[in-house]
């Protein structure tokens, strides 16, 4: 037994202590810098912290007088529970210490305990330690299932070894053994909730290697859910029982070693306990490890790739797993037996799912063929497969070539012609490995990660939320669920989503690469070479539609023309149409909002005029008369009559442009032109709107010829050197220079809701800036947003480029503006269009990842566009000169 050090300072005992803790970690550090295994350095760890704990124990033991410690060492026990009776200990994890101990010590057992936990605290571990006798400890794993989990992995480390065997079997016959269903259904239960907490349903970009899916916590309900069916949790004896496969215990020895090793790094690089694997932490594991960069892809997509591929094997294995040996209830199983079917000869048909008898099974699974046959049933029948069936079907694909036949290829174009369950079908295909056999391609998308601040998903789990969401427009009564639903093929539509993206990764652009591999997907179906080209277009074009419907002028005739010559047919265009929502829909949590819906579908509608000769759902026209009628009626009359009112309406409404009328609903018009009535001259209203669905605060400035000069520029430095966050802005001018400007800004400031004292001092702010009663400049330095904020890093790395286009609009000239996001940018690009003598008529403001991509309509003060090629040339020069100088500056130095 180890004894305290005669005469030895509390001080000294602590700082003796935190030192050999730190020469543990040291240790570790050293093995990781050699390129130890991490399961080894997990190994060191462990062994060397339980020698540490046992030595702090016997420490705080030795003060206790000779009989009491007799009493305690044959009366007590500390066991290891949780990550350390696993040995999966970290550099910083806590220590998961059980302290059991018999009645007849309780309170000399108390005393004890009361001295020896401040020691642990003290020497630098944090312990997750309960102090219990084994009946309390049995009572309290039956309500709480943490610490029932926690048991599963009981490991002795001091004491009577008698409490712990005691422990071991008296936690399995009762907690478990007893209650097997409603032990697994906690487990799985627990599970589900930490997995929603730390990123879903889907691998999050930023892993957290324990907790997100396929993080090591699947591993560790595979393990709770084995040992209450085998009384075993290690993953070779669970193959060695006929309970795993080979294959996947490879694969989940493998993926533990990976991501225990980024663990460890984890700890150690930031000196504490952290499991999150961010984006920085990405960059700075990929340069150690010395990972290299492939034709297409920087080093950490590499690197991410193979770290995503390590949890989708842990989180399908564990998935399957719990499946097959999850228990079902007694009501379940009845209502299985009275609801059954047979279907097909061989099928078994129930109400959520498909199955087929064990004698059946090697008969349909025998050919990539028999299981299209599968999944096609299960599609036409919209069920899922049987856990079962799913993984006989698994073990199958693992055997065949990749390449359909033509058999396979009719059923699985019949199959993605269906609506219901087919999102579903398409992640069974894609968990099982059957996707891949059909299109080999998709396998070099797996898993596979953009580096960017864009996208949320990975490329396959991308796709596979673009098909879900784009099949939940069945049910919509929308216009673009009337869209979906009406399209005669919707297996071409589905095709293209889910090879959409299939060109990534590579060097060259994406969507020329997947229009390829379309092409060769489409000829190894035998498809028609006129649907071979629709699904072709399809891909190339899929991102075409957006750029032009958020970024440009689409009352423009000539973009209407010439994008409706280039799809050609009105089918096409329904395709594009509902695929592109898909796809932006796709990339992440609030990235489709009101405002894109409402321009993608106003875009829609003008080409559909075009190519079909018939009027769109919501005719212009029509619209602008129910524009009118809903004015006429919103507006009360002040000193005039009803006929003065309808004639003011008019002509105000003739004044502005079709982009605004269309694309403000009638009741917004009204309010505009009521504030505009009763607008008192040189006054400013500011309207500010928090909205809780995009998070996002809409700020509507209206004012008159008085204060209309260069306001775009102003309003737009007023909102930067507040802090604010453009998002885009809608700028219009009415032929009576009456300015309604719409601004959609975050404020960072606030995680929730902006309270309305916070907007009432942005519009103040406004107001101030366009009376000029302040200048941006002094707004800036009062409200010092420069000097505490920092300079964020460029994620691209794209370089700043102006683009001037004279042919896109007739009547404009556009301007297009890249350069990296960074607060006042706005501001100052606008203000040097503004001293160069340019009137903006319509602006699209958009960030794409961390870059912006602005497009300006400009006319000269004449209203005219720059036909000059050496004003043009003179335009770009300057506008470069000054984001190169906002950017040298470090975006401080801003002027009036």
């Amino acid at each position: 037994m180890s004894s305290a050090i005669p005469g030895e300072a509390p001080a000294a005992r602590i700082q003796r202590r935190k030192k050999a803790l730190e020469e543990i970690r040291d240790r570790a550090r050293r093995q990781l810098e050699e390129g130890s295994r991490g399961l080894q350095i997990a190994s060191m760890l462990s062994d060397a912290v339980d020698r540490f704990t046992i030595r702090i124990y016997e420490e705080t033991l030795s003060e206790f007088t000779p009989e009491e410690r007799q009493q305690i060492t044959r009366h007590s026990a500390m066991v290891a529970i949780g990550g350390s009776g696993r040995g999966e200990v970290a550099p910083y994890s806590d220590a998961d210490l059980l302290f059991l101990f018999r009645p007849q010590i309780a309170n000399l057992f108390s005393r004890f305990s009361k001295r020896f936990v401040p020691e642990f605290w003290d020497a630098g571990i944090e312990p997750g330690q309960r102090v219990l006798t084994v009946r309390e400890t049995i009572n309290l794993a039956l309500i709480d299932p943490h610490l029932a989990s926690s048991l599963v992995h009981i490991r002795y480390l001091w004491g009577d070894a008698t409490l712990v065997e005691q422990l071991s079997r008296r936690f399995y016959r009762r907690v478990v053994r007893r209650r097997m269903r409603a032990f697994i259904e906690q487990c799985i239960e627990g599970r589900i909730e930490e997995r929603d907490q730390f990123g879903g349903t889907a691998t999050p970009l930023e892993p957290d290697v324990k907790r997100s899916p396929g993080g090591l916590r699947d591993l560790h309900l595979l393990n709770w859910i084995a040992y209450a069916r085998c009384e075993t949790t290690g993953i070779d004896n669970l193959w060695r029982l006929d309970v795993l496969s080979r294959e996947d215990a490879a694969r989940l020895n493998a993926a533990v070693e990976f991501l225990t090793r980024i663990r460890i790094d984890l700890h150690l690089h930031a000196r504490r306990a952290n499991d999150l694997l961010t984006r920085d932490e990405q960059l700075r594991i990929a340069e150690s490890r010395n990972v290299e960069h492939d034709e297409g892809r920087i080093a950490v997509e590499c690197f991410m790739q193979e770290c995503f591929r390590h949890c989708d094997a842990i989180a399908g294995i564990s998935r399957r797993f719990v499946a097959l040996h999850r228990p079902l209830g007694l009501a379940v199983i009845l209502r299985q037996a009275m609801v059954s079917q047979r279907v097909d000869r061989c099928f078994i048909l129930r109400p959520e799912e498909l199955d087929v008898s064990p004698a059946n099974t090697p008969r349909v699974c025998r050919s990539l063929d028999d299981i299209l046959r599968i999944y096609h049933a299960a599609a036409m029948y919209r069920v899922r497969l049987s856990p079962r069936l799913s993984e006989a079907v698994r073990q199958k694909a693992l055997t065949l070539p990749p390449g359909p036949s033509l058999e396979a290829s009719r059923l699985f174009l019949e199959l993605l012609g269906t609506t219901g369950r087919l999102s579903e079908t398409l992640r069974s295909m894609h968990d099982n490995g059957v996707l891949e056999l059909i299109i080999p391609e998709w396998k070099r998308v797996r898993c596979l990660l953009q580096f960017n601040q864009y996208h949320h998903f990975t490329v396959d789990e991308h796709t596979l939320r673009c098909l879900e969401i784009c099949e939940s427009f069945a049910d919509e009564d929308s216009p673009r669920g009337e869209a979906y639903r009406g399209l005669k093929h919707k297996e071409l539509l589905h095709l293209a989503l889910l090879l959409h993206d299939a060109g990534k990764g590579l060097v060259e652009e994406h969507s020329l690469v997947g229009q390829r591999l379309a092409r060769d997907v489409c000829q190894r179906f035998r498809m028609p070479a006129f649907q071979a080209d629709i699904v072709g277009y399809l891909i190339l074009r899929h991102l075409r539609m957006a750029d032009l419907a958020f970024r440009h002028d689409i009352s423009d005739p000539r973009i209407l023309l010439e994008f409706s010559h280039d799809v050609g047919t009105p089918e096409k265009l329904t395709m594009l149409y509902v695929l592109t929502i898909a796809d932006v829909s796709g990339v992440g949590p609030g990235v489709w909002n009101h405002w894109k819906n409402e321009l993608l579908h106003d875009f829609y509608d003008r080409l559909m005029l075009i190519l079909s000769g018939q009027p769109p759902r919501f005719h212009e026209d029509e619209r602008l008369r129910k524009i009118r009628e809903h004015v006429y009626r919103s507006i009360v009359p002040l000193d005039s009559g009803e006929e003065d009112v309808r004639r003011w309406v008019d002509q105000q409404l003739d004044s502005f442009s079709a982009q605004y009328l269309t694309l403000t609903p009638p009741a917004r018009i009204a309010a505009d032109l009521d504030i505009i009535r009763s607008l008192r001259p040189g006054e400013i209203r500011v309207e500010g709107r928090y909205d809780p669905e995009a998070r996002i605060v809409d700020y509507r400035i209206i004012l008159d010829s008085e204060h209309s000069t260069g306001c775009f520029h102003l309003i737009s430095g007023a909102l930067a050197a507040r802090g604010l966050e453009i998002l885009g802005a809608e700028i219009t001018t009415s032929r009576d220079n009456i300015v309604v400007d719409v601004f959609h800004v975050v404020d960072r400031d606030f995680a929730g809701e902006v309270p309305a004292g916070r907007i009432e001092e942005v519009g103040e702010s406004i107001r101030s800036v366009l009376t000029r009663q302040i200048t941006v400049e002094n707004l800036f330095r009062r409200h010092r947003r420069y000097s505490s904020r920092p300079v964020s890093e460029s994620v691209m790395k794209l370089p700043t480029r102006v683009e001037i286009d004279n042919d896109t609009s007739d009547r404009c000239t556009v301007v297009s503006v890249f350069a990296h996001d960074q607060t006042g940018l706005l501001y100052t690009i606008t203000r040097t269009l503004f001293q160069l003598g340019l009137s903006i008529e319509l602006a699209k403001i958009a960030t794409h990842f961390d870059q912006v991509a602005d497009v300006f309509y400009v006319t000269d003060n004449s209203g005219r566009k720059i036909d000059d090629e050496a004003r043009r040339d003179e335009i770009r020069q300057r506008m470069m000169d000054e984001l190169v100088r906002f950017q040298e500056s470090r975006h401080r130095d801003f002027e009036s």
